[in-house]
Order: structure tokens, then C-alpha cells, then sequence
């Protein structure tokens, strides 16, 4: 079984890249396509100037993140906490561009900058889906699709709805923190859906504070062959500060006992969350309700879980900010996993140097039990950069 298992993976990782690349081909494509085909802009020379045809529809950015930590245990370690670097691409598809008729996109790519540290772990998101934890690089992302005044339909990898519309607010630290309301409860969340959706449809309506969204991934996850094999909604209100989200996700096509790629039969998950930001302070919690679809080892079990987040800039520039964390996460009662939970809090001092770069000094707290009741995890004290650009 575990020689099936690793040649699994092993397919999974070259199909992974090859889909990235189809997507990765198809989309430069387009924009190259859409380029030759716009009205020729000329210098005072008379030349093309390509260079601003192309830049006008792409952003490119990058986010690079690693910390250094060391556990109550003595254990130090140098870590990545989820680097990558993308582009974003917009084109006007109407002449008349207050028709807001638009193809959009995005491309992101994960990097593995240092060797992953098992014991040093700055983050509950390892940034790769299952087939790619460990590669030097992977896709994070890569979708593809058109907006229409207040309605944006895409297809492709990309942030589900449970997580941008349900989980508001709260994904917040610097480091750690995530564990709470299961959103990467595999590897990225790609394969049930509530991550970074592996292969989905996605439909979503915004307007005055109000954004609504639904989605379906189309994977053939078993031989059942059902079209739609999972399913999810999200919304989300926000008005003066405050915020409110609901969502849900449904695994309609799972398996028993399910591989690397497959999805656990009657996996369910439900969040509903608050939030409210005024001037320099930011409130936030989460609460989720989970069925078959946390893991611990290779039993799936059904859940509670909160996460909360608060954070104050103190300083007068507001460069500086405090920022305290929590996350739980329990199995329910009948699960027979004795005393086993995940729960630790988390403390951060923050400086923002530039745009949404930091230097930080975080800590995570951790009281997390095994069935026995006894310490699962040590507490972790690290020091981490991130520069965004």
C-alpha cells in the first residue's frame, strides 16, 4: 500500500507541473495574443512601445518570508514561512471600457528558499499542495477568467470561498496561527476545497459591502464520476468597521479511505466569523464546525475549532503593533481520541519598514495535548522578515 501511496505522489507531482504549465503557457498566450491585437502605441520615434502595452494589464509581486526559531527543547531552526511570487493580468475585452468587461488573471509560484525544518514550523499552510511539499518550486496559484460589472467568474487553483468570504480577518500573524477552522487541513486545502481549491469553478458577486460567492471542483475524485465532486458558499457584509462571513464546503464525491489526491467521504465544514477594524485597532474570531475532514496520522475526525486575532498599532506612525493570537481546535465527544486537541496562542511585536514589509518577533504558546493528555508540541519563539514588493 505505502509503495501505491509514494507512486501516487510521484504522478501527482508531474501532472501538478504539467497542469502548471499548461496554465502558465495558455495564459502568457493570451496576453501576448490580446497585446498583438490592441491599437499600435508609437513613441515620438515611431517605435512600438511593447513595453508599455504589456505592463498596462500585468502586476508582478513576490513575498519573500523566513524566520529563524528555536522550541523550549533546545531545537533551532531556519524556516520558510510561505515565499512566492506571481503576476496579476487584466485586460479590458470591450473597446468601451465603462462596459467593465474585463479577462483577469493570476499565476503564483511558491519557493522552498531554505531546507523545511520539522521541528522550526512558522506556519500551519506549508504554501505547497500534497504532491509538492518539499519542491524547490510549485504553484500556489494559477486561474484564469472574466469580470462583468459586479460578477467575476474564474476557473483554475485559487482561494476557495469558504477562506476569502467565510474566514475574514482572522488569518492575520505573522506566523503560526491557521489551525484553527480548517482551511489547510491538508497541506494547502486543495484537495477538499476549503485552501487554495485545486481545479474549481468559482462565481462570486460584490456591491456595496455585500459579496457573495459559489463554487465547484470538478476532479474526478472517484470512480462515482458525480460532475460536481465538491461544492461551497460563501458571503460576507461589511459596513462602517465592522464584517460579518459565513461559509461552507461540501465533499460530494469522497472516498472511504481516501489517497493523497482524494478527498475524505463526508467531509464537511461550516465557518461563520466577525470582525471589526477601526483606526489602529483590528478584532477578529472564527468559529468552525467540521466533519471527516481534520486529519491526525490516518484517521479523519469531525471537529470544533475558533481561532481569534487582535492587533493595535501603538506607535504614532503606526509602524509598530502588538498582536495576540489564539487557536483551538477539539475533536467532538464521540470521536474516541481521548485527550488529543490542538491549542496554543500566539503573541507578536511587529515593525512595518515598508508597504507590507515586517521584521517581527513572534511567539507561539503551545498547549496542545495527545490522546493521553500529555504536551504534543513544544512552544516556539522565532524571529522572522518578510518584504513584499
Amino acid at each position: 500500500m505505502e509503495s501505491r501511496k509514494e507512486g501516487k505522489i510521484s504522478n501527482l507531482r508531474k501532472t501538478s507541473i504539467c497542469r502548471y504549465l499548461k496554465i502558465l503557457i495558455f495564459g502568457l498566450f493570451f496576453v501576448v495574443a490580446q497585446v498583438s491585437q490592441a491599437q499600435t502605441v508609437s513613441n515620438q520615434d515611431g517605435v512600438t512601445n511593447w513595453f508599455d502595452e504589456i505592463t498596462s494589464r500585468i502586476e508582478p509581486y513576490a513575498s519573500i518570508r523566513i524566520g529563524v526559531g528555536f522550541d523550549e527543547d533546545g531545537e533551532i531552526g531556519i524556516g520558510n514561512n510561505a515565499p512566492r511570487a506571481g503576476i496579476r493580468f487584466k485586460h479590458a475585452l470591450s473597446a468601451n471600457k465603462a462596459d467593465n468587461f474585463n479577462a483577469v488573471g493570476r499565476v503564483e509560484l511558491g519557493f522552498n528558499l531554505v531546507s523545511r525544518d520539522e521541528t522550526i514550523e512558522f506556519a500551519v499552510d506549508p504554501g505547497a499542495g500534497i504532491a509538492q511539499v518539499g519542491d524547490a518550486v510549485f504553484s500556489r496559484l494559477g486561474w484564469l477568467g472574466v469580470t462583468y460589472k459586479d460578477f467575476q467568474f474564474t476557473f483554475g487553483k485559487q482561494n476557495s470561498v469558504y477562506y476569502t468570504l467565510g474566514a475574514i480577518e482572522v488569518d492575520k500573524t505573522l506566523a503560526f496561527g491557521g489551525a484553527g477552522i480548517g482551511v489547510w487541513n491538508i497541506a494547502d486545502g486543495g484537495v477538499s476545497g476549503t485552501g487554495r481549491a485545486n481545479q474549481v469553478m468559482i462565481l462570486k458577486y460584490a456591491k456595496n459591502g455585500l459579496s457573495l460567492g459559489a463554487q465547484a471542483q470538478v476532479r474526478n475524485i472517484s470512480e462515482n464520476n458525480e460532475s460536481i465532486d465538491t461544492y461551497g458558499f460563501g458571503a460576507n457584509y461589511r459596513i462602517d468597521g465592522f464584517g460579518i462571513g459565513v461559509g461552507y464546503n461540501k465533499v460530494n464525491d469522497g472516498v472511504e479511505d481516501p489517497l493523497p489526491d482524494q478527498a475524505k467521504e463526508g467531509d464537511e465544514s461550516f465557518v461563520v466569523s466577525a470582525s471589526y477594524e477601526k483606526d489602529r485597532f483590528t478584532v477578529a474570531a472564527s468559529y468552525a464546525s467540521l466533519n471527516q475532514h481534520q486529519r491526525a496520522g490516518d484517521v479523519f475526525y469531525d471537529a470544533t475549532g475558533l481561532e481569534f486575532f487582535g492587533r493595535y498599532r501603538f506607535s504614532k506612525n503606526e509602524r509598530w503593533h502588538f498582536a495576540l493570537g489564539y487557536n483551538y481546535l477539539k475533536p467532538k465527544e464521540d470521536e474516541d481520541l481521548g485527550d488529543f486537541d490542538t491549542k496554543f496562542f500566539i503573541t507578536e511585536l511587529a515593525y512595518r519598514f515598508k508597504k507590507s514589509s515586517y521584521i517581527s518577533a513572534s511567539s507561539r504558546i503551545d498547549q496542545s495535548k495527545d490522546v493521553n493528555g500529555d504536551g504534543r508540541r513544544p512552544s516556539i519563539f522565532g524571529i522572522g522578515i518578510r518584504f513584499d514588493f
